[in-house]
């Protein structure tokens, strides 16, 4: 054998072991798209259904329409329930004129027994749409009240007259609901009155 042979021959086998003692290293496979989609991962919790707005459903009694408040100053000026739509009342089953034209509302008429042009009106029920929302506001914008307006709250009043006499009215129409007070004995002062009771309904009304 050649030195060159041989040279080359020594430095083989020298590598033998080197070769022998490495383990090959398996690949590691990569994570292929689709199983990468069906790993579990945090979520966002979806958003809470917001609340819908409440209903206005109109009352059953004239307790339930005026609320404690009320009941307490009209105990207090011996002021009682005359007549209902639900029949309650010291007269009841009367023939009356109600002071909202249309729709279905519920209405008490108070006043003081035995006192002549005591008596007054309170009186509500929904609006269950914008088309009936305008329609009311239609109809009483193009009669002789005084119209003023507080944010989506419309108010239509007439203090009539004490000699006539001609009544005192308060309509505040809400989107949801139109509110009345009417006394059939006007005039500045009566007006006062009724704006206070019906803001006192209207407040109790809305809970």
């Amino acid at each position: 054998m050649s030195l060159v042979h041989r040279a080359a021959f020594v430095v083989l086998l020298a590598a033998v072991p080197m070769l022998a003692g490495c383990t090959p290293t398996e690949p590691v496979p990569s994570e292929s798209p689709t199983a990468a989609a069906a790993s579990p991962s945090a979520t966002a919790e979806p958003a809470p259904e917001p609340e819908p707005d409440p209903v206005f459903v109109a009352p059953t009694t004239c307790a339930d329409l005026i609320g404690p408040d009320l009941a307490a100053v009209f105990a207090s000026r011996n002021i009682v329930v005359f007549d209902s739509s639900s029949g309650e009342g010291i007269y009841a089953g009367g023939d009356r004129v109600i002071a909202q034209d249309g729709g279905d509302p519920f209405w008490c008429i108070f006043g003081k027994d035995m006192v002549d042009l005591s008596s007054f009106q309170l009186v509500a029920q929904p609006v269950s749409s914008e088309d009936e929302h305008e329609g009311i506001v239609a109809v009483l914008g193009s009669q002789d009240f005084t119209q003023s307006l507080n944010g989506s709250t419309v108010t239509f009043s007439t203090p009539g007259t004490d000699t006539d006499p001609l009544p005192a009215i308060i309509h505040q129409l809400q989107q949801d609901r139109w509110l009345t007070a009417f006394a059939g004995f006007g005039g500045d002062r009566q007006l006062t009155t009724m704006t206070g009771y019906l803001e006192a309904m209207a407040a109790h009304l809305a809970g």
